[in-house]
């Protein structure tokens, strides 16, 4: 065994330098090391920042291609649309029936239905959002019934008329509205978001909105009128478009061909249809109950426009 030579104390001293020079580290070691994370987190940062920047124009790039084609034709078809609806529930216009209807015969056609409550149809914005629950009802079925689709129609068939709310939906990222949720995205999973929307659109929406854009020959409308009676059983004195198609109440129709903009039908009437419940029926449900008044009372109104447009045809 080897004697340690010199005093104990001053061994122990010796070690207790050699420790703190070797193996404390300094000021000056955390300065670096800091500094050096710095460096490695700018880099990280910026080369983020370039791949974010670079994934978003790449993403515009390829919207506003689509924007060009594709937006330039809905862009007016969406304005055009929306100024009738106003326009209609502005104020009660006088009643339209034209000769044309003998002969052109739309409710054979592919077209594009709204129907909403007057009260929803203030601004472009309310109508916009009002019309994502807009849906073909039985006014629809019963205006329609026995109509032949047109040769070659196999891809309108699933729906005529097209609901207006499915365009908007479709046409979604063509919107600016979209542009600025994409610019405002702050990190690559937003972005990616965005991105998935996009390759969805450009799949399964945007041909939708092209061959709607493309194929549509007019455009009807449907503004259910309030009443106070339909006020007073609703929430909030607010009725719903389902609780009011259910009650008795006035109603404006509007067909409009999209190829030449012109008003081929104007009406407002009232509706209020009769059915009768025989046997056990008077035990439904109240909700079974009110979808058998709005079938009826749609297919009523149906039966009103069907009438002003026969009036129409020339007599044989």
């Amino acid at each position: 065994m080897e004697r340690e030579r010199g005093l104990k104390s001053v061994a122990v001293l010796r070690e207790e330098r050699k420790a703190s020079k070797f193996g404390k580290p300094t000021g000056m070691f955390f300065l670096l090391v800091g500094a050096g994370l710095l460096v490695v987190l700018g880099i990280a940062y910026f080369s983020s920042s370039r791949e974010l920047e670079t994934a978003r124009a790449d993403l515009l790039k390829k919207q506003r291609a689509a924007a060009e084609t594709v937006g330039k034709e809905w862009a007016p078809l969406r304005d055009g649309i929306e100024a009738v609806a106003l326009e209609n529930a502005r104020s009660v216009l006088p009643e339209v029936v034209k000769p044309e209807l003998a002969s052109w015969d739309f409710r054979a056609l592919p077209g594009i239905y709204l129907r909403l409550r007057v009260d929803q149809a203030k601004t472009a914005e309310s109508l916009r959002l009002a019309a994502a629950d807009s849906q073909r009802d039985s006014f629809c079925a019963c205006l329609l019934k026995g109509r032949p689709m047109p040769e070659g129609d196999a891809g309108a068939s699933e729906e005529r008329p097209w609901n207006l709310h499915r365009a908007y939906a479709a046409a979604r990222v063509l919107d600016d509205g979209w542009v600025a949720e994409v610019k405002g995205a702050e990190n690559d999973m937003r972005l990616r978001v965005f991105q998935q929307q996009y390759d969805k659109a450009q799949v399964n929406e945007i041909p939708i909105a092209v061959e709607i854009v493309k194929r549509a020959q007019f455009f009807m409308l449907v503004l259910d009128e309030d009443t106070p009676e339909a006020k007073a059983q609703a929430d909030a004195g607010v009725p719903t478009g389902e609780e009011l198609q259910a009650l008795p109440h006035p109603a404006r129709v509007v067909v409009v061909n999209l190829k030449n903009k012109e008003v081929l039908l104007r009406l407002r009437r009232d509706v209020e249809g009769q059915f009768f419940m025989a046997g056990e029926a008077h035990t439904m449900d109240s909700d079974t109950r009110a979808a058998m008044k709005r079938q009826v009372n749609n297919c009523a109104l149906a039966q009103l426009v069907t009438a002003e447009i026969n009036k129409s045809q020339p007599a044989k």
